[in-house]
């Protein structure tokens, strides 16, 4: 059945296909940190049980030399992670002193993952894989024969990541490989897990691809022209339909056996890796400017247009509420019916995305060189401003 809307900055072509999956879980087990890895668990949805701040006020910031692009993590003692271009690793306490810094070889513009055992797992242009002990000491390093700027996922037993060398790596958590897959094209965005083991991973030049739980490819599907960075990274609904955006406009849904379920067309690069609502909504920001939430037939949840270009992910509370940054240099609070809650002004673009934290606050970094905390819980008397 052919499906079309006529939407300003949007056009929408849906072919409508009734699948029902059954999944086991592989990740509840890993349910209790709060912000484990990029989009914050192995399905990639960007959804939180915790609701964000009421407003914009900031607890504290944190300067450093340059900008951040890498997207925090959040530990279950509350520490955050972050990396930055000044190829370094970022500890920090929830009141925002520096817990410590571990420097790398390279910049780190890859998102950090953290490890049942409080490990932390983060890439870098120096073409290596860390494990870091939550103490900031390096456990091991794996070198790969390309930069790595595919933020890791890591499940109980592996870590996941690609590199620019078109291959997708899975180690043991003690850092030997458990077994690559090469594609056609660098590997630069995330790669995400179905419910049995499978993992989706999108290539530099538009390819979609599935490999089973062994490493063998199940399927490949084209869908758009490109994808930037670690930033196009898909997310698997509970249904097991993968989301995607790509450099050619489009947000695209698959189904589970590779086929194209529909696609949306907002004109300009989407780079903004999709979050998915707990009502199935699809929400991602375009180069048009606009945040967008789709439900998952296709339909129009609402639309919303910040000041610049958007390529930060999305991230959703308990409430519904969307949490995005944008070129303008805004972090957007957008409620569930797409409008505006609040809106916090940093001093350059906000390339990276957000995390929300077990109290709370909402952590990001800006390319203003300070990395922010929003809200979360009262304080008796407020937070200094750190410097580095």
């Amino acid at each position: 059945m052919l499906k079309k809307m006529n939407l300003s900055f949007i056009s929408c072509f849906c072919i409508i296909v009734t699948i029902l999956i059954q999944f086991k879980s592989i990740h509840a087990e890993d349910a209790d940190i709060p912000w484990q890895m990029f989009r914050r668990d192995l399905q990639h949805t960007g959804q939180s049980p915790f609701v964000g701040p009421k407003n914009s006020e900031v607890k504290w910031a944190f300067k450093i030399d340059t900008r951040i692009t890498s997207s925090p993590a959040v530990g279950c003692d509350g520490v955050i992670y972050f990396g930055s271009v000044d190829g370094r690793l970022y500890a920090l306490n929830q009141d925002g002193a520096e817990k410590w810094v571990l420097q790398v070889g390279d910049e780190i513009t890859a998102s950090p993952a953290i490890g049942r055992d409080g490990t932390i797992y983060i890439g870098s242009r120096d073409k290596k894989m860390y494990a870091v002990s939550p103490e900031g000491k390096v456990v091991w390093t794996y070198k790969t024969e390309g930069i790595i700027l595919s933020s890791a996922a890591v499940t109980k037993d592996a870590v996941y990541f690609g590199a620019d060398d078109n291959n997708l790596y899975v180690l043991s958590l003690d850092g030997t490989l458990k077994w690559r897959y090469t594609a056609p094209s660098n590997l630069k965005a995330s790669p995400s897990l179905w419910d049995d083991g499978s993992v989706c991973i999108f290539a530099e030049k538009g390819t979609l691809h599935a490999i089973s739980a062994d490493g063998a490819q199940k399927w490949v599907k084209r869908v758009g022209s490109g994808v930037y960075s670690s930033f196009s990274s898909p997310a698997i609904g509970k249904d097991g339909v993968v989301y995607v955006g790509a450099d050619n406009g489009r947000m695209v849904a698959i189904n589970p056996d590779g086929n194209i379920r529909w696609y949306v067309n907002t004109g300009k690069a989407v780079h903004s890796s999709p979050a998915i609502g707990k009502d199935g909504a699809i929400v991602f920001g375009a180069y048009n400017g606009f945040v967008y939430a789709i439900y998952p037939d296709c339909k129009l949840k609402w639309s919303f247009r910040t000041g610049g270009w958007v390529e930060s992910s999305p991230a959703i509370d308990a409430d519904g509420t969307v949490y995005i940054g944008s070129s303008d240099g805004k972090l957007y609070a957008i409620d569930s019916k797409g409008n505006l809650k609040w809106s916090f002004q940093t001093m350059a673009a906000v390339e990276a995305s957000p995390a929300i934290g077990p109290n709370g606050a909402i952590y990001i970094g800006s390319n203003d060189n300070h990395f922010y905390a929003i809200g979360g819980e009262e304080r008796d008397t407020p937070v200094p401003l750190f410097d580095k």
